[in-house]
């Protein structure tokens, strides 16, 4: 038997041994945008009938990933948002993801109101997650995190001994932390059948690296009911990936556009997991322009007013005699037009010169022909002070109050400043946020590796709900089920919360010259290496006369010895001879001048 009918065997062994109390479903969901890149979108659920108030009754797990499990039970979470983030996701031109998320990490934890000490079990729980996914979470500290108040609502159910308190919310960023291969092989091993069967075995990071200009992963958590009568809780575990890939680049042809599964993750369709429920794939197809090769088995339509076009191909029949890969084909040469201004963006840029002062702009555009009401957030580090009394708010080029605002000072080395306010936006306006800033001095200790190349500043968000008639570009999930089988085939009202998150910043903050400590330590060291030497031999050394035959010598002066004696008494008989040799020429030239008187 082959290793992997091994595995198949005991993959449907371990399923025949779970009841219905638990269902793992596995989706994938690919959009071209309209600037020609594909936006693809792993999504697999877990949903586990049991509550998760109740600790101890979660002793035996099946789907469910016991290190997971144990995390929640240890540090009481009721529900959990984590995204580990490379590269921009560039709304203005890609339009909206089915998951926001910002560049870097970032943690949302909400926590039962049993715990204690929320600071303590936040720590804790960072700490945990970034042993799971060899992340640098742990620096998540109060340092770096905060407690919104309106932004990040109750995602899942409320009632008793479930929280809805903002004192039980945590929310963090670590900008500079980038998804990575470290990360994502963690991230799989979650997964009921890992990277063996099903819509994983796309998820190639060589591949993925080499060709991708976006990649998110995704973790979430929370409380559901899978009845509306809601007689049974359950825990609802969400793992999602987010990549973008450019044809252009794979094909490396500036008028090839086509594009397929096999050049995108080096692996075409393979056989569903064993233990998923559904195993799918959703391609949109609304105003494509390519052909899908080969068809899809169902086409579906999605949405109200002009509906869009959801190609359907189910794994449990389409892939199940092996591997099979999809193309998209463009008939004829495709030429990509106008990018259309979507319902609400956000963008944020730093002004100001030098190294002391500066400042934070923040423009938020409103399309709709309806008022909005968004809430903005802003977590600004420490080491950056924000001064409300500075803060301005604009309405096309008219200054506005919000309608509330939440200002929490931060405090040097203990806390981050925190900025929240309530806006009301009116139809096609232009709202701008300014506030100034200063930047502080750092100890030496406090800079990274490189200093010079700036501090990052993590993402804003916006918070909003979108009208009606402005969804058709945004997938929304529902709140009672978070699978898009459910939003694709029932087309139900979705929930349209929308989170959009803006660039990070780079500030150039007041750095030391590094080098000159550097220089001043290595000729410390050289100037007291010089002198320890002599002045050491002086006061511990004591000058004795000693002849030269009672000199002692060391090893190699002993080795040397017949050497040198040797040369000694060749180099005498030379010169010996040399002496000699002249007086016999004086003796033999003195009889013949004789002779001649």
């Amino acid at each position: 038997m082959k290793f992997p009918d091994v595995f198949v065997f005991l993959a449907l062994l371990a399923g025949s041994g779970a009841n219905e109390q638990e269902k793992f479903t596995e989706e994938l969901f690919i959009r071209q945008t309209s600037t020609g890149h594909i936006y693809s979108h792993f999504r697999f659920l877990t949903l586990w009938e049991t509550d998760i108030r109740d600790a101890d009754a979660r002793a035996h797990f099946r789907l469910f990933p016991r290190t997971l499990g144990d995390i929640l039970a240890t540090f009481r979470v009721q529900e959990l948002k984590l995204a580990l983030t490379q590269g921009f996701w560039r709304t203005e031109k890609w339009g909206y993801p089915v998951e926001s998320a910002p560049p870097g990490g970032m943690v949302v934890a909400r926590f039962l109101p049993s715990v204690e000490n929320v600071d303590e079990a936040w720590s804790g729980l960072t700490s945990s997650l970034a042993g799971l996914l060899c992340a640098s979470l742990n620096k998540l500290d109060q340092r770096e995190a905060i407690q919104p108040e309106y932004t990040f609502s109750n995602e899942g159910i409320s009632g008793d001994g479930l929280s809805s308190n903002s004192s039980y919310l945590r929310y963090g960023l670590l900008p500079r932390e980038n998804m990575c291969t470290e990360n994502l092989t963690p991230w799989k091993k979650l997964l009921p059948c890992k990277t063996r069967r099903g819509l994983a075995t796309l998820i190639n990071s060589g591949h993925m690296q080499k060709y991708s200009s976006y990649q998110s992963i995704g973790l979430s958590i929370r409380p559901v009911c899978i009845d509306p009568a809601c007689s049974t809780p359950s825990i609802e575990l969400k793992q999602t990936m987010s990549v973008v890939f450019d044809p252009v680049i794979m094909n490396r042809k500036a008028d090839n556009v086509n594009w397929s599964l096999k050049q995108m993750f080096g692996i075409g369709l393979t056989p569903s997991c064993p233990l998923s429920h559904t195993s799918t794939a959703f391609i949109d197809v609304t105003d494509a322009g390519y052909n899908l090769e080969p068809p899809p088995q169902k086409v579906l339509d999605f949405g109200g007013g002009k509906p869009r076009k959801i190609g359907v191909y189910d794994l449990k029949t389409f892939s199940e005699e092996g591997i099979r890969d999809i193309r998209a084909v463009y008939p004829k040469a495709h030429i990509y037009g106008v990018v259309r201004s979507l319902p609400v963006q956000v963008s944020r840029h730093v002004v100001g010169t030098g190294q002391e002062r500066g400042g934070i702009v923040t423009t938020i555009k409103n399309t709709c022909s309806t008022p909005l009401t968004g809430v903005y957030l802003d977590l600004v580090p420490w080491y950056i002070r924000v001064y409300l009394h500075t803060l301005r708010v604009e309405v096309n080029g008219e200054k506005i109050s919000p309608e509330r605002v939440v200002y929490r000072p931060g405090q040097d080395r203990v806390k981050p400043y925190h900025l929240e306010m309530v806006l009301k936006l009116p139809p096609r306006s232009t709202t701008t946020i300014t506030v100034e800033t200063e930047y502080s001095v750092l100890r030496w200790t406090e800079y990274p590796p490189d200093a010079n190349h700036g501090f990052y500043i993590g993402s804003a968000v916006l918070t909003t709900r979108l009208p009606q008639d402005s969804r058709s570009n945004a997938t929304f999930t529902h709140r009672m089920d978070s699978s898009l089988n459910y939003i694709f085939w029932g087309n139900p009202e979705t929930d349209s919360v929308l989170n959009i998150f803006t660039e990070t910043l780079l500030v150039t903050m007041p750095t030391p010259d590094f080098s000159m400590p550097y220089n001043v330590i290595c000729l410390a060291c050289t100037v007291a290496a010089l002198a320890f030497g002599p002045i050491h031999n002086i006061t511990t050394r004591s000058l004795v006369l000693v002849p030269p035959e009672e000199e002692e010598k060391s090893l190699l002066g002993k080795l040397l010895a017949p050497l040198l004696s040797l040369f000694s008494s060749i180099l005498g008989k030379t010169k010996s001879a040399k002496i000699d040799q002249p007086a016999e020429s004086t003796e033999s030239t003195e009889p013949t001048e004789s002779k001649d008187k």
